[in-house]
């Protein structure tokens, strides 16, 4: 009995985080390797980031740099234009030591005062020199 309560939340949990498909921001200055980018819920890509809804990003990569500190950085990228977004700077599942991989982890509110839109998001996570430790670009759809 336990054992299928467990593998059923398990299931569900799978269905909502989706490993979605991005590319990388520069093709030089990236100083890490990005694995996986996880979006969560996201049943479908382009991912549907619904208005008042929390939404969870998980990055997982290998830096090339030790870091003490790292910041995030996201920008909506509309009519070719990148618009700053404010975000917390998210947690990470262990210290930035080259060559050890880690997650990184944001959780970020979809303000109902955005309009519905589909858009390219651009997020970058730097060091403490402000270097890339990685950066992508995921299409994504504000949804009411």
């Amino acid at each position: 009995m336990i054992r299928t309560a467990i593998l059923s939340v398990i299931a569900l949990a799978s269905v909502n985080a989706v490993s979605v498909k991005y590319s990388t921001c520069r093709s030089h200055g990236v100083h890490g390797t990005l694995t996986t980018v996880d979006v969560e819920p996201c049943p479908a890509e382009p991912c549907a980031l619904p208005h008042g809804k929390n939404i969870t990003l998980r990055a997982t990569f290998t830096p090339s740099v030790d870091s003490n500190t790292f910041k995030s950085s996201v920008h909506g990228i509309i009519l070719g234009l990148p618009v700053p977004y404010g975000v917390p700077h998210g947690s990470l599942s262990g210290p930035i030591v080259s060559g050890q991989e880690v997650t990184y982890t944001n959780t970020l509110y979809v303000s109902p005062a955005y309009p519905k839109i589909r858009l390219n998001v651009e997020w970058e996570v730097l060091d403490d020199h402000h270097r890339d430790l990685f950066c992508f670009i995921i299409p994504v759809h504000i949804t009411s």
